[in-house]
């Protein structure tokens, strides 16, 4: 008993930590061996060493898998780690005794308050990125870009990949939305994709992005419509007028790749010069393409969408399917590639159909009160044990393993 309040007083002053303000200052010492005599390599060391006890001073980070029972907080898997970053350090002291130098610093230490929703997972999320249609095709004769379909995914899920929080797969063939201009009504009440949901099923992914381009017309179409030959000339040679801008238009959306729901959805919009003449073709995310200024704004904008959805995934739960069950060892379709290790505990969840008065399916989960800890890790799956036999549970392939 003494213990679980212990716990749970740790854990309420740890919170009440890193929910204070973003930025605080602290001071902190670190030491370092003097090889050589070489002063200066010790001096940095010794730096480096104070900056991360800073780091540890400022904020420390707690995830836990928490159960309240008869009133007390049970802590199910306790993880520290710090997000501080240190930056402004200033030598306050500095010392050498024998062949060990000492600084004492002081320096200002950026907290990450983690996630507003409480989640706390650091595992990578996996990605598909689906088709996005164009609304209107006619648009894409301008550049030749009948390839934006499918070469957006691509680049999308390069710009992911890039930024290290999550693993993305190219689904550029799969079209979720084959009547565009209804792709907001395509879905259910709630949410749910109506079509080609058994195939992102298929891709075993946590999240499944998509979208519609709204528009890639110029934004004056007067542009590259005119018959006046002098006109038309004059329109070349004024090639950085703002009559030569052209949107980046599309709307994105985000579901669970597990049920179909809807996460998410958002709102791009961006404009670049289009200088090239009207018979000439580049293609979309082609050199040709990048070279101009539209496609420098398309880029960008890219990195934009990456990043921002990569964020908000982040504070996401993690889920991963239960491959295999045996007694009481469960294996499941992660590992060392999504940041699974040893020790890791996920509650295991029981997945059923049910259907709406509409004879909708729809995707049900039931928490076993299982907690699956990770025995074993392998690159692209990893196995663990629970507390009772998973047929005692009716724990089943095809079930899931969720970390909040």
């Amino acid at each position: 008993m003494f213990n679980k309040t212990l716990n749970f007083l740790i854990v309420s002053l740890l919170l009440s930590l890193i929910t204070q303000a973003q930025a605080v200052t602290v001071e902190a010492e670190g030491q370092a061996i003097i090889a050589n005599k070489d002063i200066t390599s010790a001096r940095e060391a010794a730096i480096r060493d104070a900056s991360q006890q800073a780091s540890m001073q400022a904020a420390v980070y707690v995830s836990s898998s928490q159960v309240v029972r008869d009133g007390i907080l049970e802590i199910d898997n306790m993880q520290i780690s710090t997000l501080g970053q240190v930056s402004n350090i200033e030598i306050v002291e500095e010392k050498i005794i024998g062949t060990t130098l000492y600084v004492r610093i002081k320096a200002n230490v950026d907290i990450d308050e983690g996630c507003s929703n409480g989640s706390s997972n650091h595992y990578k999320k996996t990605i598909a990125v689906a088709a996005f249609p164009l609304q209107q095709l006619s648009q894409a004769n301008l550049g030749g870009l009948h390839n934006i379909s499918s070469a957006l995914p691509a680049q999308l899920s390069q710009r992911f990949n890039s930024k290290g929080q999550t693993i993305s797969y190219n689904a550029g063939l799969i079209n979720l939305y084959p009547n565009p201009s209804q792709a907001s009504t395509s879905q259910l009440n709630d949410g749910k994709l109506t079509s080609m949901l058994n195939t992102i099923g298929q891709l075993d992914v946590n999240y499944v992005v998509s979208g519609v381009i709204r528009d890639i017309a110029m934004v004056d179409p007067r542009t590259h419509a005119e018959d006046n030959y002098f006109m038309d000339l004059y329109n070349k040679l004024d090639f950085k007028s703002k009559r030569h801008l052209r949107n980046f238009e599309i709307d994105l959306f985000i579901h669970d790749g597990f049920s179909g729901h809807l996460i998410s959805q958002k709102h791009y919009q961006t404009a670049g010069l289009w200088s090239l003449d009207r018979t000439i073709s580049t293609g979309f995310a082609t050199p040709g393409f990048t070279k101009q200024d539209y496609g420098k704004k398309v880029r960008a904008l890219e990195d934009t969408i990456a990043s921002e959805i990569a964020t908000e995934l982040r504070c996401e739960p993690f889920t991963t399917r239960i491959t295999q069950v045996e007694d009481r060892t469960i294996w499941i379709n992660a590992g060392k590639q999504q940041g699974l290790k040893r020790g890791d505990k996920l509650t295991v969840y029981r997945t059923s159909t049910v259907f709406t008065p509409q004879m909708m399916a729809n995707t049900q989960l039931t928490n076993t009160q299982q907690t699956l800890v990770i025995d074993d890790v392998q690159m692209g799956f990893a196995s663990g044990h629970i507390n009772a036999s998973a047929e005692s549970h009716n724990i089943r392939p095809g079930d899931l393993a969720i970390a909040r």
